[in-house]
């Protein structure tokens, strides 16, 4: 069976795909499978009212949930159990909802093992509270934000960006690394993120039509940028988010700002997962989540 690789010339052909699922997980949107792809070895299939997904990881094969309607899920399902099967490869699935789950466990009594994968688990936001940051439990970012606004006040300046800023992202990237490589808890990921931002900015022209990028500049020079899009509706996807850290406020308030200015009517914000780093975790949890996207590891037993 033929899986062809996901590259940007694949966009046209599965973004019908993404549009035609309301999948709530990061892992569904063409943007987040493009940028990882040269870590995963991503791959799709398009079936009869379906497309399949398919990555490589630690050396073995697996599938995500296929982009298809409800009622054609359990018959996707079956496509990928399949493609396993005459691969003579154990069934190894990722990202799994609970939803499917569910299905899995319905439609296959006892073949499958379920692991709850909790430093994959995408953290859901509601949007309004992180446009206002009202109430007593978001005391703390107000009081980043406003000593933010009363050192930097008529020296920040809050705006999309476009081809002609990526170099300068790029450069403030470096910095940020530069920064990290003395903290215990450097991502090792860190190289493989900055490949996949290189391919955005690479192809921003492809995929500016659901992409924002936006950055904030202090005394003219870019201290923080971000990137995010619409996942369904009703939730945009957070994908990427840099500051100068040591720019009391920087982070929370291009965190708001991005919100106001460019998502004032989502009702949900997903700011992908954790990966179990600590720092991280105690980042995210800072902001209080409203709930979380469960994903599950599925293996046959």
């Amino acid at each position: 069976m033929y899986f062809k690789d996901i590259n940007i010339d694949s966009k046209k052909e599965l973004q019908p795909y993404f549009d035609m699922v309301g999948y709530e997980a990061c892992e569904y949107c063409f943007t987040t499978l493009y940028m990882w792809q040269h870590v995963y070895k991503t791959g799709y299939y398009i079936g009869d009212d379906f497309a399949v997904l398919v990555g490589e990881y630690e050396g073995d094969s697996f599938s995500i949930l296929p982009l298809a309607k409800k009622e054609n899920i359990s018959k996707a399902i079956d496509f990928v159990i399949g493609y396993f099967q005459k691969e003579n490869k154990k069934i190894y699935l990722r990202g799994i909802t609970q939803e499917v789950k569910m299905i899995l466990e319905k439609d296959y009594p006892d073949k499958f093992n379920y692991i709850e994968e909790r430093d994959l688990f995408d953290y859901v936001y509601d949007a309004e509270s992180l446009r206002t940051l009202a109430g007593r439990k978001n005391q703390k970012k107000r009081n980043h934000i406003n000593s933010f606004l009363k050192d930097y006040e008529g020296r920040y300046e809050y705006r999309l960006l476009d081809e002609s800023d990526f170099g300068v992202c790029l450069d403030l990237l470096k910095e940020w690394s530069s920064i990290k490589e003395s903290n215990d808890e450097l991502d090792d990921g860190i190289d493989d993120e900055l490949e996949g931002i290189k391919k955005i900015f690479k192809s921003y022209e492809i995929v500016k039509d659901k992409l924002k990028i936006a950055g904030i500049f202090i005394d003219g020079k870019l201290e923080a940028f971000t990137m995010g899009e619409l996942l369904n509706p009703n939730m945009v996807v957070i994908h990427i988010e840099k500051a100068n850290p040591n720019i009391r406020g920087l982070y929370p308030f291009i965190n708001q700002q991005f919100l106001v200015s460019e998502f004032d009517k989502v009702e949900f914000v997903n700011r992908e997962e954790d990966l179990g780093i600590p720092g991280l975790r105690k980042a995210k949890l800072s902001y209080h989540p409203l709930r979380f996207v469960e994903k599950y590891t599925v293996r046959e037993a």
